[in-house]
């Protein structure tokens, strides 16, 4: 953990479109406002320019769906020149070109895609308007280029069926799997009960991380993958174990993720002051992180 600012953890919300329709989506925690906002890159310079000495261990490129952003990758290619931080990027994958890989090529970044469904009539369904062909394709461009995928799912009901099919996928693509209760249903904090033996019948480790992560390594004939299990703190309200590990979220108009700010007092992020004033916002919002609102994460 950061000795300065605290938080190791960034994660960079460049939009809050999106070209889907995910009818599980809490947007990253923006509000419900239909007006399209986006970063403005030149304010994005500044806070990695403040920040990029701090001991950081990622930051995330996240949206609504990142690519919507025209400046998306100059953003990835500006972190990866300032920093050494882990940089990973939460997608669908629906709009990336192959000019845009070509320009990724070299920088060690991980996406994580959104993946719902491995039956390609319910991804559409669920998505709105994704087709799961295309983002196979996308997916194995990404990969060719030497950048690395991985899978993150949101489980939306308690059909086994829907679960193995997705473990099955990420074996047989031997693409990292990342498996996510989908907040607010009333019985997503159960859904554990029916996901961890599915797991364990391939399971050849497995290994409580205590962050709220489960990681397992299954394998099944010459394939193997790694399966993280995210028991979520806003699924229990956990503020423990919230304050230990969460990220802290940078929204489009530089405001800082609701749920660590006190109610009718969001504020958005000073940087005309220099570093210094920068870095005491963080640690003022880590200082705010008290009590949970995860209606709002």
């Amino acid at each position: 953990m950061s000795s300065t600012i605290y938080w190791d953890k960034l994660r960079i919300l460049v939009t809050n479109s999106c070209n889907y329709q995910c009818p599980f989506c809490h947007n990253e925690g923006q509000s419900s406002d239909k007006s399209i906002k986006t970063m403005d890159f030149d304010k994005f310079k500044i806070i990695i320019d403040a920040l990029k000495d701090e001991d950081i261990h990622e930051i995330c490129f996240s949206g609504g769906e990142p690519f919507l952003e025209k400046k998306l990758v100059e953003m990835i290619r500006y972190a990866y020149r300032e920093t050494e931080w882990e940089i990973s990027c939460a997608s669908n994958l629906s709009l990336i070109t192959k000019e845009q890989v070509q320009k990724l090529v070299g920088i060690p970044l991980k996406f994580n895609i959104q993946f719902p469904y491995t039956e390609s009539e319910k991804f559409h369904r669920s998505t709105g308007n994704g087709f799961i062909d295309k983002i196979i394709t996308n997916i194995r461009m990404i990969r060719n280029a030497g950048l690395d995928v991985g899978l993150n799912c949101v489980i939306q009901n308690d059909l086994v069926e829907d679960v193995r099919q997705m473990v099955e996928f990420a074996l047989q693509e031997e693409l990292p799997l990342k498996l996510l209760p989908q907040i607010g249903l009333p019985k997503s904090s159960d859904f554990k009960n029916f996901v961890f033996p599915i797991l364990n019948e391939y399971a050849v480790s497995c290994n409580d991380k205590g962050t709220g992560a489960i990681r397992w390594l299954l394998k099944k004939g010459d394939k193997q993958v790694s399966v993280l299990y995210i028991d979520s703190p806003c699924l229990t309200h956990d503020m423990i174990r919230c304050r230990n590990y969460s990220e802290i979220r940078i929204l489009p108009d530089m405001s800082l993720q609701p749920c660590i700010q006190r109610p009718l007092e969001i504020k958005r992020l000073d940087l005309t002051q220099g570093k210094e004033s920068v870095k005491k916002q963080f640690r003022e919002a880590w200082k705010n992180l008290k009590n949970c609102s995860s209606n709002t994460i």
